[in-house]
C-alpha cells in the first residue's frame, strides 16, 4: 500500500491557517447577519430592487430593464419629482435605439386622432395645450412635458390608453354593456377573479376614507379593472406595430402592479412579453420608520412591483377632507 504521511508544519503555519479559517468564518457569519438584518428606511433617491432584497444603483437599474419589451412606469399623478424619473428613464432606456411607444393612463381612447394630428409636430410644449389639457383634471401640463420632451428626443410615439371618458359613469350602472361593440371585443374582458374584485373592494372603501360602503364599491372595481385592460391592449398594440419594440406606461401606481391591475391583462394579450414595473413613492418627510416591505404592503404585496424609485413627498391636503361632513349649523 502506498506510504501516505502527513506533511509537517510549523507553529507559524499553522497559527496562520488557524487564522484564515476564522477570518472566513468570521465574514460568512457577517454576510449571513447583514442578509438576515432589515434594510435601513429609504430615503429619497434610493431605488429598491425587490427580487435581490437591496438598494441599486441606477446604472443597474437600466441594466436590468434595457431589452424588456414593456415597461410599466408608476406615479403619485401630483408629484412632479416622479414625471422627471419617468422622463429620465424613457431617456435613458431610449438610448439605445429601441422604440417603445409611450402610453399614458392621462389620454383617452376617443381622443388619439387629435393626439396623433398634434404630435406629428413633436413639440411637447404645446402637446398638452393642444389637447385641452387644463380642463383635464390632471395636474398641470407643464409637469407632465418633461415626459414628451424625452419622447420627442428619442422620436417616439404616443397613445392613448384610458377608456373614452364618455364611457366611465355609464358603466357604473351598465357594466361591459356600457362598452362600444368593438371595444368589448377588443378587450375581451373576462370575468374579475374573486381575489382582484376583493383586494379592490377594500382599496376602494380606503380611498373613500371609509366612507363608501363596501356593497357600493363593486361599480369603481369594475371601472378600473376594465380601465387596466384598456391600458394593456393599448400597450400591445402599439408594440405590435412593425417597427416598434415595446411600450411604455404612464399611469397612477395603482395601475401597474402586477397580478391585479395592468400586468395581469398584458398577461393575458402578450404572455410571452418580457415586462418590467418600477413604482416612484414618496418617502422622506412623514418621521416614519417604515421599511421596503411596508411600502410594497401598500402596493398589495412583495410581488406587486419589480423596483420602487423613492422620491421626496410633496406637501398636500387630507384627502379625508373632503368626505369629512360639516357641522350642523
Amino acid at each position: 500500500m502506498p506510504d501516505f504521511k502527513i506533511k509537517e508544519r510549523s507553529l507559524p503555519d499553522l497559527l496562520f491557517a488557524t487564522l484564515c479559517i476564522f477570518t472566513v468564518l468570521a465574514v460568512a457569519g457577517q454576510q449571513a447577519a447583514q442578509a438576515q438584518s432589515p434594510l435601513a428606511p429609504p430615503a429619497p433617491g434610493l431605488i429598491y430592487d425587490v427580487a435581490s432584497n437591496r438598494y441599486i444603483k441606477i446604472g443597474e437599474l437600466h441594466r436590468a430593464v434595457t431589452n424588456v419589451r414593456y415597461v410599466l412606469l408608476g406615479e403619485t399623478h401630483d408629484n412632479p419629482l416622479h414625471h422627471h424619473r419617468q422622463a429620465e428613464l424613457v431617456d435613458a432606456l431610449s438610448q439605445d435605439g429601441l422604440k417603445r411607444t409611450i402610453v399614458w393612463e392621462m389620454f383617452n381612447r376617443d381622443q388619439q386622432a387629435d393626439l396623433d394630428a398634434a404630435w406629428v409636430a413633436r413639440d411637447p410644449e404645446n402637446l398638452g395645450p393642444a389637447l385641452d389639457w387644463e380642463n383635464s383634471g390632471w395636474p398641470s401640463w407643464y409637469d407632465y412635458q418633461p415626459i414628451a420632451s424625452a419622447a420627442a428626443k428619442h422620436n417616439l410615439e404616443i397613445s392613448a390608453g384610458n377608456l373614452p371618458r364618455n364611457v366611465l359613469q355609464p358603466m357604473a350602472t351598465e357594466g361591459l354593456d356600457a362598452l362600444p361593440d368593438d371595444l368589448r371585443d377588443l378587450l375581451n374582458v373576462p370575468d374579475m377573479p374573486g381575489p382582484i374584485a376583493d383586494q379592490f373592494k377594500v382599496e376602494i372603501v380606503s380611498s373613500h376614507c371609509g366612507m363608501l360602503p363596501p356593497e357600493k364599491a363593486a361599480p369603481f372595481g369594475l371601472i378600473q379593472y376594465v380601465r387596466d385592460a384598456s391600458l394593456a391592449r393599448a400597450m400591445f398594440d402599439a408594440a405590435s406595430v412593425p417597427g416598434q419594440d415595446g411600450a411604455f406606461l404612464i399611469a397612477g401606481s395603482m395601475h401597474v402592479r402586477s397580478g391585479v391591475a395592468v400586468p395581469f391583462h398584458l398577461e393575458r394579450y402578450d404572455p410571452e412579453g418580457s415586462r418590467a414595473v418600477i413604482a416612484m413613492m414618496e418617502t422622506g418627510n412623514d418621521g416614519t420608520e417604515l421599511r421596503p416591505d411596508d411600502y410594497l404592503a401598500r402596493l398589495g404585496g412583495r410581488n406587486a412591483v419589480d423596483f420602487i424609485w423613492f422620491t421626496s413627498a410633496i406637501k398636500r391636503d387630507d384627502p379625508c377632507d373632503a368626505f369629512k361632513t360639516k357641522p350642523a349649523e
